[in-house]
């Protein structure tokens, strides 16, 4: 099972150790060449010693009070660096004279060194043995702790150094860390509640990676509750849409059942319930549509095809209703109307405007439809000579299942067919309106772009 694991802590650590080894990468080679340095520095030191001591027997053999002067001076001259000499004669091999810090010559033996050169007497102690003109032989001892007591200090100080980075880097990574964590804790904070995904404090001092985030996560959280309104709509839909047909099915159903009749009456039962039945089909129809839409939209379906010619082979269902109705159904298409687009969402939209137009049409008067070029693209007007609409609810007509108040004692029902037509025709990139028609009723205007011309 995998642990779980928090972004804070994983970019604290992070940012810890890797500046922690960055530092330690940089200070290591630097602190070995100051090391080297250091230690190149003592071996001089003991070399230019013991050079001088050789220069100073070059031409004469000195008194030991003059060289034990000598001694003194090249102390005064190195104070850090304590300094000793032990000077044997070669012939004898005894030692001639003893001079500088009697605590570094108790470090020597008092037997002649065999060998010269420098080599380390004990820690921070350095032994320089040679010969000198005359027939003698020095020994320089120098105590090097001022040397090694820089070296420890520059790594206490590169230690230090490599502290303090890792110290404030973890402390930035931290900060940081925790800047991300709660923008990301604020966005599922927002993401969990049922606040609209529009009213989301806008992220401007975030990163744009997570303003990237935000902005997906906020169209797909869209996306996921317009389905989610959808679905619930389509619930609604079906509830409100369908109770009406139904009843009158059953009602009218069971009032045949109550007694034998004539095969006229049950000729009118059958007419009403066939026109119930197309009533049931279109409110299908129109659901099945809404809910496909917006994946329709999506895919981006288009189709080239005439619009006007599609019209006069698609308006039989709707020429039935009109004869039924004793209304008259006039389609006028001046010239072709070639669109691209979807064919049947458009085709639907302008069935519903057509059947909404009949519906409310008193049986003798007409309903005209009128399609056509303008200048801003494609026109179509469908008038009738219905209540119309007031002017308060033009604006409202194209919500789904909205209900207006009473006309002449009937209710105004728009239920789905207006918002199908709305979306269908935004979809297309187009708008419709409604007012007032010439023939007295309502008047609905569509107009697609011109890009929709074929």
């Amino acid at each position: 099972m995998t642990r779980p694991w928090f972004l804070r802590k994983r970019i604290t650590v992070v940012f810890g150790l890797t500046t922690l080894l960055l530092s330690l990468a940089i200070s290591l080679p630097f602190g070995w060449i100051v090391h080297a340095t250091i230690q190149e520095e003592i071996h001089a030191l003991a070399r230019e010693e013991l050079e001088e001591t050789r220069a100073y027997f070059a031409d004469r053999t000195p008194s030991m009070q003059e060289f034990a002067e000598l001694a003194r001076d090249m102390c005064n001259d190195h104070p850090a660096n304590p300094l000793a000499w032990r000077i044997w004669n070669e012939a004898s091999g005894e030692p001639w004279g003893e001079f500088g810090a009697p605590q570094l010559l108790a470090l020597v033996s008092r037997t002649r060194p065999t060998a010269t050169g420098l080599r380390p007497l004990k820690e921070h102690v350095l032994l320089a043995s040679g010969a000198l003109d005359g027939g003698f032989m020095a020994t320089v001892v120098l105590d090097a702790t001022a040397h090694d007591r820089r070296s420890t200090r520059f790594l206490l100080e590169a230690l230090g150094f490599v502290l303090l980075a890792t110290g404030v880097a973890t402390l930035a990574g931290h900060l940081v860390a925790r800047r991300v964590s709660n923008l990301l804790a604020d966005v599922a904070e927002c993401a969990r509640t049922e606040q609209a995904v529009d009213h989301w404090p806008a992220p401007g001092a975030a990163p744009q990676e997570i303003q990237t985030v935000v902005s997906v996560l906020q169209d797909t959280l869209r996306r996921i509750r317009e389905e989610s309104e959808n679905a619930h709509l389509l619930i609604s839909g079906l509830a409100h849409e369908l109770r009406s047909p139904l009843q009158n099915l059953m009602g009218e159903t069971q009032v045949a059942l109550l007694r034998e009749r004539e095969a006229g009456e049950y000729r009118r039962v059958l007419e009403s319930h066939l026109e119930d039945l197309g009533e049931l089909s279109r409110v299908v129809d129109n659901l099945v549509t809404m809910s496909s839409l917006e994946e329709a939209r999506r895919r981006r379906s288009v189709e080239h095809f005439d619009l006007a010619e599609e019209a006069r082979l698609r308006l039989s269902r709707e020429r039935q209703l009109a004869q039924h109705r004793g209304v008259g159904l006039e389609l006028v298409a001046e010239g072709p109307m070639r669109v691209a687009g979807d064919r049947e969402s458009l085709l639907l939209a302008l069935r519903n405007l057509v059947t909404n137009a009949i519906e409310w049409s008193p049986a003798g008067k007409v309903v005209q439809v009128r399609m056509g070029a303008c200048p801003a693209g494609l026109e179509i007007v469908v008038d009738d000579a219905g209540p119309g609409v007031p002017p308060s609810e033009r604006e409202r007509i194209f919500r789904p299942f909205y209900r207006g108040a009473a006309a002449n004692g009937r209710r105004v029902g728009f239920g789905l067919g207006l918002a199908l037509t709305h979306s269908a025709v935004r979809a297309q990139g187009g708008s419709i309106e409604v007012g007032d028609s010439p023939l007295g009723g309502a008047r609905f205007r569509i107009l697609l772009p011109p890009h929709g011309r074929g």
